[in-house]
């Protein structure tokens, strides 16, 4: 076996994974029966934006192809935030919900902590932060670390997405994105890489208030259980107040998020 290289970007090292030549190794224990079955499958339908699964090491470790090129670490460099990237990205998003919407997997091992607590017609990656996006020469090019995936509505990833790559809310708080980027603009860019039609603007965003209730909701739990790295990042980022001055950001932008988004 050849040596073993810890990977960054993740929330808590305890489980970050390690690169062994041209795969991934994921801790024992931290795989889930569904999302093995979702990655199989989306080899099986020929989508080519995801890592395939290859089994277990003899330390049970789940085995997972690596996707080779660049993934953009905070603070977020300005390749990795062009419209075309962001364009790529809507456009893979739906092609990965187009893939999972003939999935049926035999089991309902799904992490449901940040998923859609609705449930949906698709399965949802859930964990769109750029830390697991692949670029290639500028261009996104796969998605990685399905391990938060589980079953959603189309929208509820695309909020994801929208949130984090916009970014949405204050530019004034804005410590991770290149500061000229234009969130309501990009909000549009992202909508139509995916193929959301105008009527659906304004749905868009009450799933976006809806996702972000949630993700802070959950963020709190996980901090009231004393999660050290949420601790931790909760307040290098602002917080409560953080999160109300992106919230009445995002409603005082309400119309020209959905204009923008073709609605």
């Amino acid at each position: 076996m050849t040596h073993e290289h810890p990977l960054v970007g993740g929330m808590d090292p305890r489980y970050a994974p390690v690169r062994i030549g041209d795969t991934v190794r994921r801790s024992a224990g931290t795989e889930r029966r569904a999302v093995t079955e979702l990655l199989l499958h989306l080899e099986a339908v020929g989508f080519d934006g995801a890592p395939r699964h290859l089994g277990f090491d003899e330390q049970g470790r789940e085995i997972l192809t690596w996707i080779d090129d660049d993934v953009p670490l905070p603070p977020y460099p300005g390749w990795a935030m062009t419209d075309p990237a962001l364009a790529d990205l809507g456009a893979l998003l739906r092609r990965l919900h187009d893939a999972t919407a003939t999935f049926q997997s035999s089991t309902a091992d799904w992490s449901t902590q940040w998923a859609d607590p609705l449930g949906g017609p698709v399965i949802c990656h859930n964990d769109l932060f750029p830390e697991n996006v692949v670029f290639r020469e500028g261009r996104v090019v796969a998605l990685i670390d399905f391990a938060m995936a589980g079953p959603g509505r189309p929208l509820w990833d695309l909020a994801i997405a929208a949130e984090l790559w916009g970014p949405l809310g204050d530019p004034g708080r804005r410590d991770q994105h290149p500061p000229e980027l234009d969130g309501i603009a990009r909000f549009g860019v992202l909508a139509r890489a995916y193929g959301l039609g105008p009527e659906r603007a304004s749905e868009f965003i009450d799933v976006l208030v809806e996702e972000r209730a949630h993700s802070r909701a959950n963020i709190l739990a996980e901090i009231a259980d004393g999660n050290p790295s949420w601790t931790r990042d909760w307040t290098a980022a602002g917080g409560d107040e953080r999160a109300a001055i992106d919230d009445a950001w995002i409603r005082h932008n309400r119309l020209p998020l959905i204009r923008s988004a073709g609605g």
